[in-house]
Formats: structure tokens, C-alpha cells, sequence
């Protein structure tokens, strides 16, 4: 059903030929599920009887698809189409210990770790619990309340060396590191962002339509503990000198570097 309401939606018709090219099924079941999806949408499709196809009805409105442009452009790369995604190298993650991890955080349990940071030369043990998976983007960390710094810390999955499930630390009594607790998770912070200054006229205009600003600015909220992976990604916390490169301004620059809690980053991008 999703199938045939990508084909609707992003190439405008679908017949039971594409179902069978892309599923392998049969004919008879194409038939079915088309019969299905005109049951449940009967709006969203008109049949063709010259080109014996169902094309996209003006009054379509997705049931089971997003539209995001970026989530069928990813898709279509997945699924090694018309669309390429550059390769990057893969942080190799233990898959054990991301199941241990996995079941930590679903049952609201403490793992003992050996955790390999930057900032140290030497591997440490110390007793997490483990509550969201965060990924920057190109790398994978947990969200943990660490009980040796008795604070709420990222932890790359790449550098967990050894992971176990653990009693409860003696420590957790209090519940101060139960997710509900974690102020900079629950705490969102806006970014005003617009074009940067130094570009022309005609350059803001484009760069404003690129992010969908609307008046020159854009604002978008992140949790506190993400912020420093959003600046870095966007450029945000070195920028270039140069406009063209930079492309974009963060009008609230001061209000929102000051929310930024390095030492949080404890398994993260700072060491």
C-alpha cells in the first residue's frame, strides 16, 4: 500500500505492472492490492482506461506516506534507484553491545561500561543509565546518566569497549537519573537563523528559499543536550569567513552559546 502510493504521489500512475516489477508478487495479488488501496483512498486515484493505468487524482492526500522530498529521496537511494547517497565510513559498533544497551534503555536498567574517551589514555569503567539513542548525523551516541560524574553525559556507541547489565548503584536511590530528570533533554532551545550579511541581495533570496525562510528568517527548536551537534552541523560554532561559504547567520548567537554545556559532551564529539 505504501508502494502504490509512493508511485501515485511521486511518478503520478501505478498499475499492477510496476507492482509486479518492484515486488515480485503476481498478478493476481497486484490486483488485489490495488483493489485494496482504491477501497481505503478511493480519492486519491482515477483510472485510465486508454493507458489502462491509475493516475494521481487532484484531491490526493497521502494515508500511509510522508511527502518529505527527503525522505523519498533517501528512500529511492536505499532502494538504488535514480538517487545516490555518498558513502562514509561507518563507525563500527559492537551489535551485543548495542543489544545490552537497547535492553537497558527499555527497561530502565544500569549497564556497567569500560568507556574509551579522548580525553583520557587509558579506558574507564563506570555505571550508566542509559535512556535515548541520538545520532548527530553521521555518528551514534546514548544519552546517559553517568554515576561517577553524577551528571546526565553523551556516550559514543563506537567507544563502549565492554558492557554488562549491573545492580543498582547505591547512589540511584534518589532517581536523580531517571530520563524525567534530564533538564537539558527536556529543555528546547530556538534557533533564529537567516541569511548571512554579507551575501548579496539575490544571494539571501536564495539561501532564504533553500531553508524555507519566511522573512528572512527561519526559527527552529532543539533540545538542549543536541545543541552543539546542530551548530556543528550547520557550521554554526566555527564559522567561515567567508559569506558564500557560510551562507547563513545565527541572529540569536549569544542567548544560544550560553546554553551550551560542553562538559555534558563526555563521550561525544569533544573528546
Amino acid at each position: 500500500l505504501e508502494l502504490i502510493e509512493m508511485e501515485l504521489f511521486w511518478a503520478g500512475r501505478v498499475n499492477r505492472q510496476t507492482l509486479m516489477e518492484k515486488t515480485g508478487i503476481s498478478k493476481a495479488q497486484a490486483s488485489a492490492d490495488l483493489a485494496l488501496y482504491k477501497k481505503l483512498a478511493d480519492e486519491n486515484l482515477d483510472y485510465n482506461l486508454t493507458e489502462k493505468t491509475y493516475q494521481v487524482s487532484p484531491s490526493f492526500s497521502p494515508l500511509f506516506i510522508s511527502t518529505s522530498p527527503q525522505v523519498f529521496l533517501t528512500q529511492m537511494a536505499v532502494n538504488r534507484g535514480s538517487a545516490e547517497q555518498l558513502p562514509l565510513p561507518a563507525r563500527d559498533i559492537q551489535p551485543e553491545l548495542l543489544r545490552l544497551i537497547v535492553h537497558a534503555v527499555r527497561k530502565n536498567t544500569f549497564v556497567d561500561i569500560t568507556y574509551q574517551s579522548m580525553s583520557s589514555p587509558e579506558p574507564k569503567a563506570r555505571i550508566i543509565a542509559p535512556h535515548t539513542f541520538v545520532s548527530d548525523g553521521r555518528r551514534w551516541h546514548v544519552r546517559a546518566y553517568d554515576f561517577h560524574t553524577e551528571s546526565f553525559r553523551d556516550f559514543l556507541l563506537a567507544r563502549l569497549l565492554r558492557a554488562q547489565e549491573c545492580e543498582s548503584p547505591r547512589s540511584s536511590a534518589s532517581a536523580d537519573w531517571r530520563k524525567e530528570q534530564d533538564l537539558q533533554w527536556s529543555t528546547l532551545v530556538t534557533l533564529k537563523i537567516s541569511p548571512h550579511p554579507g551575501l548579496s541581495p539575490q544571494q539571501q533570496d536564495v539561501v532564504a528559499t533553500d531553508f524555507g525562510m519566511v522573512g528572512g528568517e527561519v526559527l527552529f527548536s532543539v533540545r538542549q543536550a543536541c545543541l552543539f551537534y546542530v551548530l556543528r552541523q550547520l557550521r554554526l560554532m566555527d564559522e567561515s569567513e567567508s559569506p558564500a561559504e557560510q551562507q547563513i547567520f545565527l541572529v540569536n548567537k549569544e542567548e544560544v552559546l550560553a546554553l551550551l554545556d560542553l562538559p555534558a559532551l563526555q563521550g561525544g564529539d569533544l573528546e
